[in-house]
């Protein structure tokens, strides 16, 4: 019965208890007693209950026998393992219209240049969440910080790239992340638990190029910036198949995108996000 089950499984997370003096990994323990006695009672309630038991009693026995700080990174990996499914099945959900993408953006601020003017401008997000501009470059996070941090976000996304690669201030994409770094660490240290999210930047497409060549060049840049994310524990969104996918949404003049186009982009940006949120 799922009461008996019940009994058991608390008996052995009893002594347990008394073996971790860790309170954080007691508490974490709590959870995941919990968790296993639905699952148990939920998924195999048309089967061997004796033996469901002893699985639960096997596995619980296998984390005291461990150090507490070996059980908490295990419960953490277990989070994660979870929340990594969760993000795969809500970003399902999102590409089949079962759920509006717009109504995952969620305690953020979006940064960005003309491209990301169109996430207001197509109401897609609320004027208040959108700082974007057109001819903005990253030196925009510096000139806004006060008011970003005055909001608080639980995440920023960066979705700049266009104008910095052409505007000749960074002549090589070293440069450029050099300084992109130093800005992004100041507003880390002064948001020390957002969640940065850097949007990988949108190549450039005839006839763009007739006016400016340097967008030839946004492909190093772009990946300069995803090897700083990975340097420096941020994020980062990699538009580059989707940009490729859904080319024949570009305006005419290369460089801006339709409306059409931002529900995919916008949905790469919340994958981020939620790899962000698995980090735990």
């Amino acid at each position: 019965m799922p009461c008996f089950r019940f009994r058991c499984i608390c008996e052995e997370y009893r002594v347990m208890k008394k073996l971790l003096s860790n309170r954080l990994v007691v508490f974490l323990l709590i959870l995941v007693v919990i968790l296993a006695v639905v699952l148990i009672v939920v998924k195999h309630s048309g089967g061997n209950r004796a033996s469901d038991v002893q699985d639960g009693i096997t596995y619980l026995e296998s984390l005291e026998a461990q150090s507490a700080s070996d059980v908490e990174a295990q419960i953490k990996q277990i989070n994660k393992e979870n929340l990594a499914k969760s993000r795969e099945e809500i970003i399902r959900k999102i590409e089949s219209g079962e759920l509006d993408v717009w109504t995952q953006f969620q305690d953020y601020v979006l940064m960005g240049d003309s491209r990301a003017v169109g996430y207001e401008y197509w109401h897609f997000l609320p004027d208040d969440h959108v700082i974007a501009s057109a001819g903005a470059t990253i030196r925009e996070i510096k000139t806004n910080m006060d008011a970003v941090v005055a909001m608080n976000p639980a995440y920023v996304f960066l979705c700049y790239g266009l104008n910095d690669v052409s505007i000749g201030f960074w002549k090589t994409p070293e440069s450029y992340v050099e300084e992109f770094t130093q800005t992004l660490k100041e507003l880390q240290d002064r948001l020390p638990d957002v969640k940065i999210i850097v949007s990988s930047i949108l190549p450039a497409k005839d006839p763009a190029f007739e006016r400016s060549k340097a967008w030839y060049n946004i492909p190093d840049y772009s990946d300069a910036c995803e090897q700083m994310c990975e340097d420096n524990g941020w994020f980062f969104a990699n538009n580059d198949s989707l940009a490729e996918e859904h080319s024949d949404l570009y305006d005419i003049d290369g460089i801006h995108f339709q409306q059409a186009f931002y529900p995919y982009w916008a949905t790469n940006l919340i994958d981020a996000m939620m790899r962000a949120s698995e980090e735990v």
